[in-house]
């Protein structure tokens, strides 16, 4: 990182917002037609972790998660930048994985099913869990100074307009296989059952594509946005969570909750979290989910989507962290952290 400029509060280094803001749309995007054709929520810890808490047998959950590692294939053509050599100790992945996967699972929830889908719908307790495991994110990697130990040699950024090219074209792609879907479905060409998979698929490789445009799949560009500590930061992150509110929460608000849109296209109903309860769970959860991508620099969908980098599938950390979402549903676990 570049010596802090004294003379500011923090030295803001590799700055792309542009960039980041990009890939957040296409992740706005794709909760936004999971929401329109299905009438369900995009969060990629409650979808991939229920393979783990009971629902290992749903197909549509294996298709989200099989569309993330193809979208993470398409990357490594498409925007090779997504990937990079990451150097972290082992002791980080295992850490970050466990404690994401228990505060994921015990505050049912992540960045996208809290920080996108839930603030999208002005959710007291999305917010109450995103401002927490900010909180948290920013105390754990300065604390353990994960900028300087979470590292990798990044391939240079495209130019923007070859970006914004790049996601026009992945977007017109999917909009058309989502389009294709809903009429085949409605014409009754196709079952609704395999019409379900499909469209999680085409999640799954939209929300992919997404991450990887935006620099999330990065566990070093994470890292160096939750650790302050040198008095150096790179806000670039940021410009993710607010490209995709800044697509999806207008359709919520505009559309869905006040009830212009009156059911989704394939589904008779709007299926919408119903707990509005903030409670010490809730908060201990935030705290660990945190934590956990404060030490690690991943969360749960860029850890999927990197099973397709290059350089190697983040094992120590996947296992952990579908160790932890399965764990947190026992009993005693939810006992320690105020839960019932």
């Amino acid at each position: 990182r570049p010596p802090p400029d004294h003379a500011a509060m923090l030295s803001i280094y590799e700055f792309t917002p542009v960039h980041a803001g990009i890939g957040g749309a296409l992740l706005g995007t794709a909760t936004l037609m999971r929401m329109w054709l299905t009438g369900r929520i995009l969060g990629v810890s409650g979808i991939a972790g229920g393979l783990c808490r009971g629902k290992f047998m749903e197909v549509s959950r294996w298709a989200f998660v099989g569309g993330l590692v193809a979208g993470g294939v398409a990357m490594q053509a498409l925007h090779p930048a997504a990937f990079s050599v990451t150097q972290m100790a082992p002791w980080r992945q295992v850490a970050g994985g466990l404690l994401v996967g228990f505060g994921a699972g015990l505050g049912n929830g992540c960045t996208s099913g809290h920080g996108i889908s839930g603030n999208a719908r002005l959710s007291p307790r999305s917010m109450a869990y995103t401002l927490t495991f900010m909180a948290a994110g920013f105390t754990a990697a300065s604390l353990l100074h994960s900028a300087t130990a979470v590292t990798a040699k990044h391939d240079p950024l495209p130019p923007v307009d070859d970006m914004v090219s790049l996601a026009a074209r992945l977007l017109v792609a999917h909009l058309a296989a989502y389009a294709a879907v809903a009429l085949l479905t409605a014409s009754k060409a196709v079952p609704i059952n395999l019409a379900g998979h499909t469209l999680s698929f085409l999640d799954g490789t939209l929300f992919a594509c997404g991450l990887g445009l935006s620099g999330m799949t990065s566990a070093a560009r994470v890292a160096q946005f939750l650790d302050v500590s040198a008095g150096t930061w790179n806000p670039t992150l940021m410009f993710v969570m607010a490209g995709g509110l800044g697509v999806f929460a207008p359709f919520m608000l505009a559309l869905v909750l006040p009830g212009v849109l009156r059911k989704p296209v394939l589904a008779p109903k709007f299926d919408l979290p119903t707990n509005k309860v903030i409670d010490t769970q809730l908060l201990a959860a935030g705290v660990l989910f945190g934590a956990g991508w404060g030490i690690g620099g991943m969360c749960p969908g860029p850890a999927l989507v990197n099973v397709a980098s290059p350089y190697g599938a983040p094992l120590l950390y996947l296992a952990p962290m579908f160790a932890g979402l399965a764990g947190s549903d026992l009993k005693f676990v939810k006992k320690l952290v105020g839960g019932k």
